[in-house]
């Protein structure tokens, strides 16, 4: 496992450059080793050889993986961005999130002949932008070269944000199967004022005093430089594990600790940890994909019919562009036509879809919720994936049009 992991982790981290270039990132390829590696392949490996079973070990790999790529996410914003961007995080928060939940639970249901409940709830999984696949888009030279950085920076806060708040959508459909009584009860009292409000508030006073003790020790000579790696990856492990001891969301208050954090030290220090922080998010983000690539149930995926993956991939796609063109007199000013286009096309599903998947199994019993999962993610990855490299060099190609226009108007 070591080996065959570690190995595929160090040729795709040489090669990462080129691989972007000709628009195979890291997801893709560690998706493809894993199935490779796996029992309808190669058969090297099986999810069962890690002694653990497989929804505990997906569940609890993505949990961490996520705990990791959101405090990178999170440091990557600028100084500011918050207060500077609030139409844009409310327009896509409070707007989007739910009208990419209505698009994806219709066709879901229209094209699949499920029950509504279990549509809303595969609608509610794929509904967050995740963060870890979009990591590999918005960041590396070819992302800084070729995207806006007003792109990149909106693109990487929405999937921050979306992805924690992405447990209250998942949340409803899971109580109205499993305590339909006392559902919508449960869900305002327990899971939004405690769990998720709760994440919040918990976040930003951790993220604050995180800061504080961060630029304190830093500035009393207290900590080695070579130490900044250690504080900041404990950093987002600490609120993901203290914030599930306090039975909250703590996905969200991972995001918004590190989020707080990010723009109380000092600027400087910002752009060295994120720097540090994203080689070590890509250090987990490969092998949770290899996993997934190990665990792919393709012969339950057969027998779903050829339905299955087109109203999959219409959900995934149609959910975002259907809903960012609806929006788009909101946000006309913020972005335009082609930049638009490039965000309402990046909205993978991946490792936080994952996640809720099997949070969502492992509450209801319905393995079924898993198989459609997997297969979007995986539709998602390939699809978003190899259309990085030839999207970006568009939208480089169309700055000097929009320049000309913006100085015409």
């Amino acid at each position: 496992m070591l080996a065959l992991f570690a190995g595929a982790v160090l040729v795709l981290s040489a090669f990462s450059t080129l691989t972007q270039r000709i628009s195979l990132p890291g997801p893709v390829l560690a998706l493809l080793f894993g199935a490779l590696m796996g029992p309808y392949a190669v058969g090297v490996l099986t999810i069962e050889d890690f002694g653990v079973p497989t929804g505990t070990l997906l569940e609890e790999a993505a949990r961490i993986t996520l705990a990791v790529g959101l405090t990178g996410v999170a440091l990557r914003l600028p100084h500011g961005y918050w207060r500077k961007n609030v139409r844009w995080i409310a327009v896509i928060i409070l707007l989007g999130m739910g009208g990419m939940l209505v698009v994806a639970t219709g066709m879901l249901w229209a094209l699949l002949g499920v029950p509504f409940v279990v549509a809303l709830l595969l609608g509610a999984i794929i509904t967050p932008t995740d963060p870890v696949v979009t990591t590999p888009i918005v960041t590396g030279s070819l992302a800084e070269d070729r995207i806006p950085e007003r792109v990149r920076h909106n693109l990487s806060a929405e999937s921050g944000i979306n992805d924690g708040l992405g447990y209250l959508f998942v949340m409803l459909p899971i109580l109205l199967l499993t305590k339909p009584g006392v559902a919508w009860q449960e869900l305002l009292v327990k899971v939004l004022l405690w769990e998720v409000l709760g994440a919040a508030v918990f976040g930003v006073l951790a993220g604050f005093l995180l800061a504080r003790l961060f630029v304190w020790t830093k500035n009393a000579g207290l900590m080695e430089e070579s130490s900044y790696l250690g504080f900041l990856v404990p950093l987002g492990l600490l609120i993901l594990g203290a914030g599930k001891l306090l039975g909250t969301d703590a996905i969200l208050a991972v995001f918004v600790a590190a989020a707080v954090f990010g723009q109380l030290i000092p600027e400087r220090d910002e752009q060295q940890e994120d720097k540090m922080n994203d080689a070590v998010a890509r250090l987990f983000l490969l092998p949770i994909f290899m996993l997934l690539g190990l665990a792919l149930p393709f012969a339950e995926w057969v027998a779903l019919g050829w339905i299955a993956p087109v109203g999959l991939a219409a959900a995934v796609l149609l959910r975002r562009i259907v809903t960012l063109w609806a929006l788009r007199p909101l946000i006309r000013s913020l972005h335009d036509v082609p930049e638009t286009a490039f965000l309402s096309w990046f909205g993978p599903v991946g490792v936080s879809a994952l996640f809720y998947a099997t949070l969502a199994e492992r509450h209801t019993g319905n393995h079924e919720i898993f198989v459609y999962a997997t297969l979007a993610i995986t539709l998602s990855v390939l699809v978003h994936g190899l259309s990085t490299a030839p999207l970006s060099a568009w939208i480089k190609r169309s700055e000097p049009e929009r320049k000309q226009e913006h100085e015409t108007g």
